[in-house]
C-alpha cells in the first residue's frame, strides 16, 4: 500500500474595504464645535460613542472646503451638517465668502465603533 502525503496551504485572500460610509454603522450623528460626534456600531453590535475633530483634517483652500488639510475653523463660518454627513460651510475666496461643502462619508469609516479617516 503506497501513502502518499498532501500539504495544504492557507493563502490569504485579500478583502476590499470601501472607504468611508460611516454614515451606516453610526447613529445621533452631530456637530459639536469642530467635532463631529456619532454613536458607531463595534464589533460586538453595541453602539459606543466616538468623534472626531474636523478643524485637524479639512481646510480651506480658495473658498473650498478641503480634506488633507486643517485649519478651516480659523477662517470659515457657520459651520453645520445639513445631513448626516455632508459638513457646510460659509469659506472667504477672494474677498467674498461662498457656500463650501463637503461630503464626510468619502472619507470618514467606522472601524469598530471608532471614527477613522481614510
Amino acid at each position: 500500500m503506497k501513502i502518499s502525503s498532501i500539504a495544504i496551504f492557507a493563502v490569504g485572500i485579500p478583502t476590499v474595504v470601501q472607504a468611508g460610509g460611516f454614515v451606516s454603522s453610526c447613529a445621533q450623528i452631530f456637530l459639536g464645535g469642530t467635532w463631529i460626534n456619532a454613536l458607531c456600531k463595534n464589533k460586538a453590535g453595541v453602539y459606543v460613542p466616538t468623534a472626531k475633530d474636523l478643524n485637524a483634517e479639512i481646510g480651506n483652500a480658495n473658498g473650498l472646503l478641503a480634506r488633507h488639510s486643517s485649519g478651516y475653523a480659523n477662517v470659515c463660518r457657520d459651520c453645520s451638517l445639513t445631513t448626516a454627513a455632508v459638513f457646510k460651510c460659509s469659506c472667504p475666496r477672494i474677498n467674498r465668502y461662498q457656500p463650501a461643502y463637503i461630503n464626510l462619508n468619502n472619507f470618514l469609516s467606522n472601524r469598530d465603533g471608532t471614527l477613522f479617516w481614510d
